[in-house]
């Protein structure tokens, strides 16, 4: 594990080793010094030269001065590869919209720092910036620097209702007022880098005036479950590259086509669950399979994975639309052939004769793979020119069509007792429904991993729904299977 110090002059060089080596020595970590630019020599073998000097004899490893383009995306992924512990900044003016971006991105803990001095002595030059948030503050103040804020700047934030712009002067006052030591510092936990959030607003401006006293604003970096989807982004980066940004626009303009209900797509969704419905009568998997071929299912579902991951209502809107009327269709035209079938020839669809479609009347936890590995297999199909997504557009079918002209053959032939080889009508819908959900649920995912998402660093009300619309069918699996576990299914 490592501390990034980051590094983009001579003055930085010596007024933030001290601090660095504080952090390391907290962390027990080794210190990797970066500098900002690839074609920065002169400070690349200063920061050398002083750094061997301050650092050598302390840290685990040889001092050795790397270098990393001056962009969000290089610094975080060389932070990454070295196995980031804390990402430590040193406010530049003149970078300062980088610094930002740098901080509000990073999923590892990051320290934006604006030193004046050396490391307080003890708590008594140590202050805290906000009083609500002493418990966090506490915690990693005393992580960082191995004691608390002897005292606080702020004792309350003020009142929601007031304007924000004369929120953050009355708290910017306040900081003002307070008498400091040239040797203080105040440290100033940030929970959320949201453009309202008042605190934040007022830490930034801290950073950017002079106090006489040091001033440090820290991130504890991203929970959990984004820190672990934030590694698996990166290890899909490494197998295969994000796709480039007319990649990204041609797929995402040819889903939103495909995704608008057309009378076409109505016919076609029909005849594949008739030539479905046809192989079901016959117990012949060599017909079922040539239904999955000619259904178009994928297109809408993929556009509903797509709209999640991208927080487009409009798009889900449509996709939504055309997989309802995709759905129906499908239902009532294999009604609709079954109805055919039935005035020449009465079917017997008992659970010994007609064993395809029984098949699709129990539904089981297993079941459920079927939609999340399809949806995902088509996904990422689709994002690689040089794979076919026909087939996992099959496999998508496969998961929806049969189960949907089961159901239309045991309404229109009477079936609606459940016996020992399953539930007639309710089994296929539920296995229809859940199939849906989560095709939907991991083509989102395989979608973003792959780089279509948004590229916001603050959640917007597109994300917030789009997180919403994710919980919502992660939920509801979640909810059916865990009902299905309890049942004995």
């Amino acid at each position: 594990m490592s501390v990034i110090f980051l590094l983009r002059s001579e003055d930085q060089v010596r007024s933030g080793a001290k601090w660095c080596r504080e952090f390391a020595d907290e962390l027990d970590a080794d210190i990797v010094p970066v500098v900002l630019g690839t074609d920065l020599l002169v400070l690349e073998k200063h920061a050398q030269s002083v750094l061997s000097e301050l650092l050598g004899q302390g840290n685990k490893g040889a001092i050795d001065v790397q270098t990393v383009a001056p962009t969000v995306e290089d610094v975080l992924n060389f932070s990454r590869d070295h196995g980031c512990r804390l990402l430590v900044i040193p406010y530049t003016l003149d970078l300062q919209s980088l610094q930002q971006k740098l901080f509000e991105a990073s999923p590892f803990p990051v320290v934006w720092l604006n030193s004046s001095g050396d490391p307080p002595l003890d708590e008594s030059h140590l202050m805290g910036g906000f009083r609500p948030d002493e418990s966090e503050t506490n915690r990693i103040s005393s992580k960082l620097l191995g004691m608390r804020p002897g005292k606080w700047a702020i004792g309350q934030l003020p009142p929601s209702e007031l304007d924000f712009d004369k929120s953050v002067e009355l708290l910017r006052k306040e900081f003002d007022d307070q008498a400091l030591h040239p040797d203080s510092l105040i440290l100033v936990t940030i929970e959320s880098t949201e453009k309202d959030n008042v605190a934040y607003a007022v830490s930034r401006k801290l950073l950017n005036q002079e106090f006489g006293t040091s001033v440090i604003l820290v991130r504890k970096g991203q929970a959990v479950v984004p820190g672990m989807f934030a590694a698996l982004r990166h290890w899909m980066d490494s197998v295969a590259p994000s796709l480039t940004r007319e990649q990204r626009i041609a797929l995402q303009e040819d889903l939103e086509s495909g995704s608008i209900p057309s009378i076409e797509f109505l016919g076609l969704i029909s005849a594949s669950s008739m030539l479905a419905a046809f192989g079901l009568l016959q117990n012949s998997a060599a017909v079922i399979i040539g239904a999955m071929l000619i259904a178009p299912l994928m297109t809408p579902i993929m556009g509903a994975g797509l709209a999640i991951t991208l927080g487009n209502r409009p798009l889900f809107r449509n996709a939504i639309s055309a997989i309802g009327l995709g759905l129906a269709g499908a239902f009532f035209a294999s009604m609709l052939f079954g109805g055919l079938v039935r005035v020449f020839q009465s079917p017997d669809l008992s659970p010994e004769q007609a064993t395809e479609m029984w098949a699709r009347c129990d539904p089981s936890p297993i079941d459920f793979c079927v939609g999340l590995i399809g949806g995902m297999a088509a996904a990422y199909a689709r994002t690689r020119s040089h794979l076919s997504s026909a087939l996992a557009g099959a496999a998508i079918a496969a998961a929806l069509v049969p189960p949907l002209s089961t159901a239309g053959l045991q309404v229109v032939c009477g079936y609606w007792q459940p016996t020992e080889a399953g539930t007639p009508i309710i089994g296929p819908l539920l296995i229809v429904s859940i199939n849906v959900l989560t095709i939907m649920v991991g083509t989102s995912l395989v979608l973003w991993l792959r780089g279509i998402r948004s590229k916001n660093v603050s959640l917007r009300k597109q994300d917030r729904w789009a997180i919403r619309m994710a919980v919502i069918a992660v939920g509801a699996i979640l909810l059916v299977l865990v009902g299905m576990v309890e049942a004995g299914i």
